[in-house]
């Protein structure tokens, strides 16, 4: 199970910069980071981070966009639900000011996905002043020729120690990845296939049982990006930093999981997939631990196989208490 480190974490407690552009045509048809993808991406990321209406946000989403955000329920289904949801929430605020300290795009001309962290300023109506540190991954399609966000994830991380979930827990600011420039040279399939075999990847890597394949899920190379659930850190970069943060709580047996929610979209080459699942498994003195988790995926398709380029693993935050919520069976009843 790929994440079986919330068996320990659970037991003790009780998104800059812009992305390489390369240009690079890919055998496949598929263009890695056009600059103009780029610039346009990077565009409506700033706008997002500095408007302070659902009305000017909402143009932004498809219509069937599916969203995580960061407080419970914290599942939004269709631009009405999306509507709602973040209205709730301005409308409790005077101004907000936002800003971006790290971003990294990928974009093969028809998908793309940007994984940032955020940095938000407020005062709220009734004077409280505050700020908020984000992490988010949006996921994007050219429709009509605009791109749209299909999938977005927004999250804060978790403090192991105490469950609450860190409101303002800034990641170091590490920068634009080199990318692959093979990223998306590998001949496409249909889309009907690349969603079986999406599904098949999240299928598996849930029930990975050691570190060694559990790593076989990322990469191939070093262009990687995982937002953890768990602060510090909070972020894994490169495969060794995954290998590194994920190797102390592989100790596990017997995992199950339910795959409660899943979307998935890709045009063969480039795939997004958005879950939540419901986890249990028995750590080595026997006992069982059960777990609640949202993960999301961007994807590419190198030699026949797909591997995730950006990562996020988070659970939602309970408005009131600031606790993270851990239990399905919670999320139901929030």
């Amino acid at each position: 199970m790929r994440y079986a480190n919330w068996a320990l974490y659970l037991a003790a407690a009780a998104a800059g910069a812009l992305a390489l552009s390369s240009g690079a045509m890919a055998a496949g048809g598929a263009t890695l980071n056009k600059p103009a993808d780029v610039k346009a991406l990077t565009d409506i990321e700033q706008q997002l981070a500095k408007l302070n209406s659902m009305k000017d946000l909402i143009q932004y989403y498809a219509p069937d966009a599916v969203v995580f955000d960061m407080y419970a329920p914290g599942i939004y289904r269709g631009t009405k639900q999306i509507y709602d949801g973040f209205e709730q929430q301005f409308a409790q605020g005077q101004s907000f000011t936002g800003e971006i300290p790290d971003m990294n795009i990928l974009s093969d001309g028809k998908f793309a996905c940007a994984a940032m962290q955020l940095h938000f300023n407020f005062v709220l109506k009734n004077g409280t002043k505050g700020a908020i540190t984000l992490r988010q991954l949006d996921a994007f399609k050219k429709i009509g020729g605009k791109w749209l966000i299909v999938q977005q994830h927004i999250s804060f991380p978790m403090d192991p120690a105490t469950g609450m979930g860190l409101l303002d827990s800034p990641m170091p600011v590490r920068g634009p990845l080199q990318w692959n420039p093979q990223s998306f040279e590998s001949p496409p399939v249909s889309v009907g296939q690349a969603k079986k075999e999406v599904r098949a990847w999240l299928d598996v890597g849930v029930l990975s049982r050691n570190l060694d394949e559990l790593m076989t899920y990322y990469g191939p190379t070093d262009d990687v990006i995982v937002y953890d659930m768990l602060y510090p850190p909070g972020e894994f970069r490169g495969m060794k930093e995954i290998r590194t943060g994920f190797a102390p709580v592989m100790n596990f047996t017997d995992p199950r999981v339910k795959i409660l929610d899943f979307v998935v979209d890709s045009d063969g080459v480039f795939a997004v997939q958005i879950d939540t699942q419901d986890i249990t498994v028995t750590k080595k003195d026997g006992t069982k631990s059960n777990f609640y988790l949202r993960q999301s995926d961007c994807m590419r398709r190198m030699d026949g196989k797909w591997y995730s380029v950006f990562e996020t693993i988070s659970t939602p935050v309970d408005a009131k208490t600031g606790k993270s919520i851990t239990k399905a069976s919670a999320i139901a009843s929030n």
